[in-house]
């Protein structure tokens, strides 16, 4: 009795290993299901109007429904000039270090053309490299307080387009064009960027 209830559990866990194998087989079995982008262009803050060269690279997986969902990490510099304190008129930098996640689907135009449009989530974590200098008055005595850079993070919505023409290689070739919206400030970041990326 013990070794027919042994192999009943034995033979549904065989089942079930074989019917979980299947599942995976069947959800990675469609070609083409993972891609890579990536590109470096043009930034621009849309408040400020202060600009820079960003470089960014995405990954991808396309689900059944023709749906991918993708991962971005990018980096943005932006020149600009201080218009207050000690400081002002001189030139420094903001760096933006981005991460994304976004969902698109593509839509074939004609022939290999492609438009990909996506929306999704955006994290961003800024250093603003600022140099200033304070005074500060303690007990009867003044002491200089200074400081160059400032971290934070914000979180927003990343809306992008891609246009691109795929090669029957699978590698393709287009423009990117994504603006991202902090909650905290709305539209700020817009890129412009030559997308190069790979199928498979």
């Amino acid at each position: 009795m013990f070794q027919i209830l042994i192999h009943v559990i034995m033979r549904n866990v065989i089942i079930c290993f074989f019917f979980l194998v299947t599942t995976i087989i069947n959800a990675f079995s469609q070609e083409n299901r993972f891609t890579i982008k990536s590109g470096a262009g043009y930034y621009m803050d849309v408040f400020t109007t202060d600009d820079g060269p960003i470089i960014w690279l995405e990954g991808g997986f396309k689900f059944n429904t023709g749906f991918n969902i993708n991962g971005r990490i990018s980096m943005a510099s932006l020149d600009w000039t201080i218009n207050d304190g000690i400081f002002k008129d001189y030139k420094t930098i903001q760096l933006r270090q981005m991460a994304d996640l976004t969902v698109s689907r593509p839509v074939k135009i004609k022939g290999r053309h492609f438009l990909e449009p996506g929306m999704g989530f955006k994290l961003k974590k800024e250093y603003l490299l600022k140099p200033s200098v304070s005074s500060i008055y303690s007990g009867g005595n003044y002491y200089q307080e200074t400081s160059y850079s400032r971290i934070f993070y914000e979180i927003g919505l990343t809306i992008c387009l891609d246009y691109y023409y795929q090669f029957h290689n699978n590698f393709y070739i287009g423009l990117r064009a994504d603006q991202n919206i902090i909650w905290a400030l709305g539209f700020e970041g817009l890129t412009i960027s030559p997308l190069f990326g790979f199928r498979f």
